[in-house]
């Protein structure tokens, strides 16, 4: 079976990830894959650089918008030189750029956030949506639920374990604070903000507590000027974009999502793949992920209160933490797997195959 991947961005964020570690996979299983993408300069070649160094064939078109004739030509004579048994787009810019740039192929899509237009999935055969939420979304707009599966991303646990705790905090001098890390764009859905104000309430009962932002974004200087105003400026660090996650989650003693909205939440399971104690919220698929005071602790959406209840009664029980995070990482490496996650895919793609036989 042969497919084309279709991504019409070329960063490493959640998607781009997920397709870089389902093409990976898939290759195991003995499918042939390729991943059609942008081809990206400077900052932007991130994802093709991950593809090489994986081994993933690739082939770039174009950049452009979704609209624009020479991006979709350039698709189109990729997708013939490609000639897949399927294309597999992933986001609703690259399934309109399937159906124009490739409207006979047969094309899968996958919805990785919350859908506000359904008219793009509608060139789809199957739609594959990465949490209950995103898939309710779709729905709610009148999408048919018999086109829709649910298959949850999963991640690469090897990447996050055997990583050494002590000597990753010395490199990073968090020796002898209490380091809560979020990793996440520094944009309002994210809701870093509840996080700096739970710290500022915690502050003068936990001096030794530090508040780890991994990413950057549009609001990192309203972020900083909040810190200053409520007196935590130097105990929230500002770390950018990181190619060192994993290191990161080694190193912090506490994982922070307090999310307003999200699609899935990539973050958060490799969060608990480090078996790492993890607030989150319920969006995305942090409920689906989470029992709360099992296997973490899930709190209201935009609750300063309860987000530093939650903080509060984690780093008051060393026990409880420790009980958390051994559970959490249980939950990663049973429940979101990616060799699970890449045979329910390929349910999907000869559900398809076999319907366009038939």
């Amino acid at each position: 079976m042969k497919i084309l991947h279709l991504i019409a961005s070329t960063g490493t964020g959640g998607a781009e990830r997920h397709v870089l570690d389902l093409c990976r996979t898939q290759q195991a299983l003995g499918l042939s894959v390729c991943v059609a993408l942008p081809a990206g300069q400077g900052l932007d070649h991130a994802l093709n650089i991950a593809l090489d160094e994986a081994g993933i064939p690739r082939i770039n078109f174009r950049s452009g918008g979704r609209w624009n004739p020479f991006a979709l030509w350039s698709l189109h004579q990729a997708v013939q030189h490609i000639r897949p048994d399927l294309i597999h787009a992933h986001m609703p810019k690259s399934i309109a750029m399937a159906r124009l740039a490739s409207p006979q192929a047969p094309c899968v899509g996958t919805a990785h956030n919350i859908v506000k237009q359904a008219s793009p999935f509608y060139h789809c055969r199957r739609i594959i949506c990465v949490s209950d939420m995103v898939q309710h979304s779709l729905l709610a707009l009148g999408y048919p639920r018999d086109r829709t599966h649910v298959i949850h991303n999963a991640i690469d646990i090897e990447r996050f374990l055997h990583i050494d705790h002590l000597s990753t905090r010395q490199r990073l001098g968090w020796e002898g604070h209490f380091v809560m890390l979020c990793v996440a764009r520094l944009v309002p859905a994210k809701g870093q903000r509840y996080a700096i104000e739970a710290l500022a309430a915690l502050r003068p009962s936990y001096p030794k507590l530090r508040l780890a932002f991994a990413g950057s974004g549009a609001d990192q200087a309203i972020l900083h000027a909040l810190a200053k105003r409520l007196g935590v400026a130097e105990q929230v660090l500002f770390l950018g974009n990181r190619d060192d996650v994993p290191d990161l989650l080694a190193a912090a003693d506490l994982y922070l999502q307090p999310s307003i909205k999200e699609g899935f939440g990539i973050a958060f399971l490799e969060a608990l793949a480090s078996g790492l104690p993890c607030i989150g919220t319920p969006t995305g698929a942090m409920p689906e992920m989470i029992i709360n005071g099992e296997n973490g602790l899930i709190v209201k959406v935009a609750d300063t209160q309860a987000l530093s209840d939650a903080i509060h009664s984690l780093v008051s029980q060393p026990d409880l933490c420790q009980q958390l995070a051994d559970a959490a990482r249980r939950t990663a490496q049973t429940r979101f797997s990616l060799i699970s996650q890449a045979h329910d895919t390929l349910q999907v793609y000869q559900q398809v195959l076999g319907s366009v036989s038939g």
